[in-house]
């Protein structure tokens, strides 16, 4: 394919844009009927009849009709002979040599891995319909679907769901005949439907297309749209080859994914305001749409599956797995083709970039051909490497036409143009045009609409003072796969127990010993394989234990081609001819008895921890905007005298500082309304029964960023149309790995305790594997944003090390399993205990076999339960840890810091457990409760740091110097706080690990707290 062929290329996809569409909105929309209540109830065991296949027939004109055009436009294209096909045989065992062949392929990634247990032996998974439960990812019960529906289960959802689809087919019906340059239609279309708030993801989002156990953790949606998406991709492919191959579509597609990346953190770290950072941001996030809208729709070759604050992915063509190694492979899209394609793409993607004037290029790779999302974590690593350079290949910096001034502060590479000033540092300090219009366009944003904040003068608490707080996951370990080990969709046990005999015959795997009892039947037949002599089946595999596992295998006809389907296209294992027969049935054993690592589950993991972010952003909003003064999430409008000059000549969309009543005082003038809105926390200026009248004809001195100090003369003030409230936090990233806010320092406590809350709850049955890490900086509102980013960046990876090297074994203490919940009491590295309680059994009452496992650090089976990877690693039920009992954790941690001065950013940081930060918290109520004032507990602290400081040379003997100190640290503590007995013990004990030094910088030090005066 030369460049030429590549132009021809994008002009062949935009010219078979509608065709692309419709073909991924029939992905959508292929298993639509299992939205409707009676297929749960179907399910359910409740006796009804119900074929989800037949939902078409809801729809008027019928579904062939709508899709008519289709056929007339598109002539060449290899349709079937009803467009009923499509909805009727995607899950067809046998491939079909039409375009359906790919929607067969697709789906059976998407779909049809999660559903190839044989009905009869799976039977013991099903729901019934009192226990209809939605599952998270990771295990948690999220809705009792026909005891308390959603909406689109009620009497009523199903015709407006109908009624909507009809609507969509329509609306794509008569956009298919727009032409090619019309893009922004196409765009609202698919938004409408699938965006973040699209009618159709919501309502595919809240029900089930698998109902058994443990299937019942991947939603219709992820499941339709990962099916459509590969659909879609596919079709494409067909459409770039040379003469392309129908034959077996549904075993042989396969696909790339396509990797989009941008060096999003050098914009951070170059930013000098907030500003800078939340412009940069905007624009960033614009620019990420604008590739979407390419890749999605304009070239309609792919669809997102994964994003975040740098990378986007997307589905891309790939080659057949039977033209790997082919010479000259013509029937799907070729490696060197691909790669034409990509440098395409990429001018495309310049292009954009430039349009937005950035510093640094895009990142374009391809991945190479797969069948299942398993690549794109090696993808997303390759990407962050090369990113981490921001100038990672040649680039031409886009130049504005100011040729004279400093170096601009902000990007380092343009001038900041103009004469001047009558102060060198205020010129030096001016931003570039290009930086300045990010910091307008944010502010026109905020102007528009200005219920958050993009002030940190709003969001400083009462104290001046804010905190960056992060939360993140480690999403590497279960996108890759790796992590889906410790997940059952059986447990050996149970199934040899629910199956005690095998088409007729005894089951002849040990009850006593399964894992390894199963593992050798498997072995039996890997190297002896047996087929069925005559009749139908003759020439296929004959294995009945198998058999019962995978609903494919008795239509297989060779053990390395199951070994392929089974193995090597859902996980990172070694091929079959590096293997022995023994590691073979292990590899075959436990990815029959594992979850699968399917692209829609894939999808649902960082979409739950996207979730899981955006959920707490409104209770976030909550928390910081909870105050006893009215004026805390006020703004005002001011207005000035006219007529007097003395008040004229204010600069439009300026901001003025100064201060009233020893507060900080802050306002933004706008000149089409003539008026100035305050950008500050009103409740340091006013009390709560004050009125905003208080502030008429007070005389505030106020300077803008020039420097130039003059009096503001209030003539008037009310409440800002518009923007008369906010809530006092700015996001500074929302991605499914990090989530980056500001707040009030006064409330990152609480913030971080209903963080810390929600994780134990929706992540209890994977605590160990799927830790939360905690950070927070505390600093003055002046503090330069470069250090607090800086400082940020450093206690993050002090917590986020990776989950593998940070892996520590725990020893069990005790066990008590009661009421459904496992409490195991836990001894960690340090000396310390902490207590897990952890979910042992389903909403219905049954085991939960699927998730809470744990890793045992010997590595030796001794439970019925247990199960061993083919790597070694030994995963045990949390019911069937025994005292003595070693397991290995990734824990989770938190740290703080407080910035006093820009130094503090440099200092070491010694992340804690999670766990600890429920103990500083009670520590410091007991201190507040028993504590006598504050200057006692204040000069308790200051004798143990002092004499700690003293004790702490480099000669000394830690743990000699630890003992001595906790010795005094009771002496000193009786004595100063007046405590004894329990109390005392608690404090000395917290004096002992750490945490009262911790808990008393925190709140003294950071947050100036204050204790309860003694009555």
């Amino acid at each position: 394919m030369t460049s030429l062929a590549g132009q021809e290329c994008l002009g062949k996809l935009r010219e078979h844009r509608p065709l692309l569409l419709a073909c991924e909105a029939i992905g959508w929309l292929h298993m639509t009927g299992k939205a409707h209540p009676d297929f749960l109830r179907r399910h359910g065991s409740t006796g009804v009849l119900y074929d989800e296949k037949n939902w078409h027939q809801s729809l008027d004109p019928d579904w062939s009709t709508r899709l008519g055009w289709l056929r007339s436009r598109f002539t060449t294209q290899r349709w079937p002979s009803t467009f009923l096909e499509f909805l009727q045989e995607y899950d067809n065992r046998d491939s079909k040599n039409t375009l359906v062949g790919f929607l067969q392929a697709g789906h059976a990634m998407a779909s049809g891995v999660e559903k190839n247990l044989p009905t009869q032996p799976s039977k013991y998974l099903g729901q019934d319909a009192t226990h209809m439960w939605l599952a998270s990812p990771f295990g948690h019960p999220i809705r009792n679907l026909l005891s308390d529906p959603p909406e689109v289960l009620t009497q009523n959802g199903w015709a407006g769901l109908t009624a909507r689809i009809g609507a969509l087919l329509d609306g794509l019906s008569e956009l298919g005949d727009s032409p090619p340059s019309d893009l922004e239609p196409w765009w609202r279309w698919r938004q409408e439907a699938i965006g973040p708030e699209g009618w159709l993801r919501q309502a595919f989002m809240a029900t089930l297309a698998e109902t058994r156990l443990p299937n019942n953790d991947v939603t219709l949606w992820d499941q339709s749209y990962v099916a459509a998406a590969l659909f879609k991709s596919a079709v494409a492919g067909s459409l770039l080859s040379q003469n392309p191959s129908w034959e077996s579509l549904k075993s042989q597609t396969r696909w790339r994914v396509l990797t989009v990346g941008f060096g999003t953190d050098h914009y951070e770290a170059r930013a000098v305001r907030i500003g800078d950072w939340a412009g940069a941001r905007r624009q960033i996030e614009a620019f990420f749409e604008d590739i979407r809208r390419l890749i999605e729709v304009d070239l309609a070759i792919g669809s997102l599956v994964f994003r975040d604050n740098q990378l986007l992915v997307f589905t891309f063509p790939g080659l057949r797995f039977d033209e790997v190694d082919s010479a000259a492979p013509r029937g799907s899209l070729d490696d060197s083709s691909a790669e034409t394609l990509r440098q395409e793409l990429e001018k495309e993607i310049d292009e954009l970039a430039k349009d937005r004037s950035f510093e640094t290029p895009p990142l374009c790779r391809l991945s190479t051909s797969t069948r299942s999302l398993i690549p794109m974590t090696a993808e997303l690593r390759g990407a962050r490497q090369t990113l981490a350079v921001p100038m990672h290949r040649s680039w031409s910096i886009p130049q504005t036409d100011e040729g004279q001034g400093h170096v601009c502060p902000v990007c380092q590479v343009r001038f900041n143009g103009g004469p001047e000033e009558r102060h060198a540092n205020l010129s030096k300090q001016r931003a570039c045009r290009v930086c300045s219009e990010r910091r307008k366009g944010r502010l026109d944003s905020w102007l528009a609409s200005g219920n958050e904040t993009i002030w940190i003068s709003e969001v400083a608490d009462e104290n001046d003072r804010l905190a960056l707080l992060t939360l993140s996951f480690d999403l590497g370990p279960w996108l890759d796969g790796s992590q889906i080990d410790c997940l059952r969709t059986q447990n050996v046990r149970e199934w040899r127990r629910h199956n005690p005999t095998l088409n007729g015959t005894d089951n002849p795997v040990d009850i006593h010993r399964p894992h390894d009892s199963i593992v050798e039947e498997i072995e039996r037949f890997v190297r002896n394989p047996v087929t069925v002599r005559s009749g139908k089946r003759s020439g296929k595999l004959d294995n009945p234990l198998l058999a019962s596992l995978n609903e494919g295998f008795s239509w297989e006809d060779d053990i390395q081609a199951f070994f392929q389907k089974i193995v090597e296209d859902r996980s990172d294992a070694p091929s079959w001819d590096s293997l022995t027969e023994k590691d073979r049935a292990h590899w075959l054993a436990h990815q029959l008895f594992r979850k699968n690592a399917s692209p829609g589950r894939i999808y649902r993991f960082w979409r739950t921890t996207q979730r899981f972010f955006d959920q707490l952003l409104p209770r976030f909003r909550e928390i910081a905007s909870a105050a006893p003064n009215r004026w805390r999430t006020r703004r005002l409008a001011l207005t000035v005298n006219v007529n007097d000059p003395d008040q004229a000549g204010w600069e439009d969309r300026q901001t003025y500082l100064g201060s009233f009543r020893g507060a900080p005082f802050e306002v933004l003038y706008r000149s089409a309304r003539r008026d100035f809105v305050t950008i500050c926390n009103l409740s340091r200026l006013l009390g709560q029964e004050e009125s905003e009248d208080l502030l008429i004809d007070q005389p505030i001195e106020v300077a803008g960023d020039d420097g130039k100090a003059r009096t503001l003369q209030i003539a008037s003030a009310k409440t800002a149309p518009g923007l008369g409230s906010y809530a006092p936090i700015l996001v500074l990233e929302q991605d499914p790995e990090r989530f980056r806010i500001l707040l009030p320092l006064s409330a990152v406590n609480a913030c971080i305790e209903a963080a810390v809350e929600k994780w134990e709850q929706e992540f209890s049955r994977v605590w160990g594997r799927m830790p939360l890490r905690v950070s927070a900086v505390a600093f003055a509102r002046r503090t330069p944003f470069q250090a607090v980013v800086e400082a940020a960046r450093n206690v993050e990876d002090a917590v986020h090390a990776p989950i593998q090297e940070k892996k520590e074994a725990w020893r069990v203490v005790e066990t008590v399993s009661r009421g459904g919940m496992t409490a195991l009491s836990l001894a960690r590295p340090d000396g310390e205990q902490e207590l897990a309680v952890v979910p042992a059994c389903l909403p219905d009452g049954r085991a939960d076999v699927f998730y809470p496992y744990l890793e045992v650090a010997d590595g030796k089976l001794r439970q019925p339960r247990d199960f061993a990877t083919p790597k070694g690693i030994v995963y045990r039920h949390v019911a069937d840890l025994a005292l003595g009992d070693r397991i290995q954790i990734a824990p989770a941690r938190f740290a703080l810091l407080f910035l006093e001065s820009t130094a503090g950013r440099f200092e070491p940081v010694r992340p804690r457990y999670l766990s600890d930060w429920k103990r500083l918290r009670s520590i410091w109520s007991l201190l507040r409760r028993e504590a006598p004032s504050i200057t006692a507990l204040r000069r308790a602290w200051s004798i143990l740091v002092e004499v700690r400081e003293d004790w702490d040379g480099p000669a000394a003997d830690p743990a000699e110097t630890r003992r001595a100190w906790v010795e005094l640290a009771r002496p000193v503590l009786a004595q100063c706080l007046e405590v004894e007995g329990a109390v005392l013990e608690t404090l000395v004990d917290a004096a002992a690990s750490g945490i009262l030094e911790l808990t008393l910088d925190w709140h003294l030090r950071a947050l100036k707290e204050s204790v309860e005066v003694r009555r």
